[in-house]
């Protein structure tokens, strides 16, 4: 794709995804004011038109590219912040992904892989294709970030620690839960000796390792880590937070999971409430906690709420993601868990064979969650009624 920046036309080909609601747009990043001068010298606004901040950033990278050419490191930079912002509209980012793609390739010509411009694009690249649910290859690209920042920043660099936080969370989304783990401890004690506990760095660190512990099933260890993280914000007054928020949350999965239902559902109804209040229904951590109380309801036995607080969940990340993103899938499988024992078992068997396809596809035959789905529906095909 050539580095030029040009307005995104109405009427083209390529099927694009509905534009983010109001409240996810993009602030204007500047004004561009027309003025009329009057006899007494002075000025007088005539109108006032927003630039939004992408069209900023995109002459701005124009520019560049006509000053100082093409592969200029100051055009590379500024066409990266105009990718970026891409990058954040739900209609550009598979351009932003061939964007950051080309640019990676230049930089790498320009300035070497290992260099720290080329691995901060490839960084973004790889944040970018986890969002789009190419597990496989943000994994590829975080690990070969993570390595290099590690030969040229040292181990313990912050950037090489950021590295390793962001394939541990990769790492998650593979389901390979004890590498993620084992990977979160070694960043949060790498930075804890450098920062002290009660850095702000060390902190989200510290939520990050206790989610995964949840995410690996350890959650007689994640309960005590997020308690023991909830301490120490309300120490620093910071309870009401978004890491405090994400941890409460996280607590009260790990509640469940340790059959202590009641309270489970006192502290996911509290998180769920905040998360909609400051972030609206459709926000990716209030569908999570949404899944999560379902949980809690499913294990109480009360199947018909949390079949539709389940369709709720799965309606709301197919809107977010698209239908075949693994995020959908998943919610696709536990909405047909819940099914199955309501009763339900021909929509549930529906629903596996679709996971079953798209787990395939993303994870392999092989993998523990192709398999399992795939033992429900030889159970189903045995039991097809109560």
């Amino acid at each position: 794709m050539p580095l030029k920046w040009r307005r995104k036309r109405d009427d083209e080909g390529r099927r694009e995804p509905p534009p983010p609601p109001a409240e996810q747009e993009l602030p204007a990043a500047a004004d561009l004011v027309v003025t009329l001068e009057g006899e007494d010298g002075r000025e007088e606004e005539i109108v006032r038109v927003g630039i939004p901040q992408h069209e900023l950033l995109g002459m701005k990278a124009n520019a560049a590219h006509q000053r100082w050419g093409p592969d200029h490191p100051e055009t590379l930079l500024a066409f990266r912040q105009y990718t970026r912002v891409l990058a954040q509209m739900e209609g550009r980012r598979e351009e932003a992904r061939e964007r950051f793609v080309d640019l990676v390739r230049l930089q790498s010509e320009v300035l070497g892989f290992v260099h720290e411009d080329t691995l901060t694009t490839a960084a973004d690249l790889a944040d970018l294709v986890r969002v789009l649910g190419d597990f496989v290859t943000a994994e590829e690209i975080w690990r070969s970030v993570w390595t290099s920042r590690g030969e040229l920043l040292g181990a313990d660099h912050p950037q090489t620690l950021d590295a390793a936080s962001g394939l541990a969370r990769v790492l998650e989304d593979l389901r390979r839960e004890a590498e993620a783990v084992a990977l979160h401890r070694d960043v949060l004690e790498r930075r804890t000796r450098l920062l002290g506990p009660d850095d702000p760095a060390v902190l989200a660190d510290a939520g990050r390792h206790a989610a995964a512990l949840g995410r690996g099933d350890r959650w007689d260890e994640a309960e005590p880590a997020l308690r023991e993280l909830l301490t120490c914000l309300e120490r620093r007054d910071e309870q009401d937070g978004p890491l405090a928020l994400s941890a409460r949350a996280n607590l009260g999965a790990a509640l469940c999971r340790l059959d202590r239902l009641d309270e489970a559902e006192v502290v996911m109804r509290d998180v769920l409430a905040a998360q909609q209040r400051a972030k609206g229904g459709d926000h990716p951590e209030a569908l999570t906690s949404r899944n999560n109380l379902a949980a809690v309801l499913h294990a109480q036995e009360r199947y018909p709420e949390a079949a539709a607080m389940l369709r709720e969940v799965l309606a709301g990340v197919a809107r977010k993601h698209g239908d075949d993103h693994p995020e959908t899938v998943h919610a696709r499988d536990n909405l047909a868990n819940v099914l199955i024992d309501n009763g339900e078992r021909a929509e549930a068997a529906q629903l596996l064979v679709r996971c079953r396809d798209d787990y395939t596809r993303v994870f392999g035959p092989r993998h523990p969650l192709t398999r399992k789905v795939v033992e429900r529906l030889d159970w189903l095909r045995e039991n097809p009624a109560f």
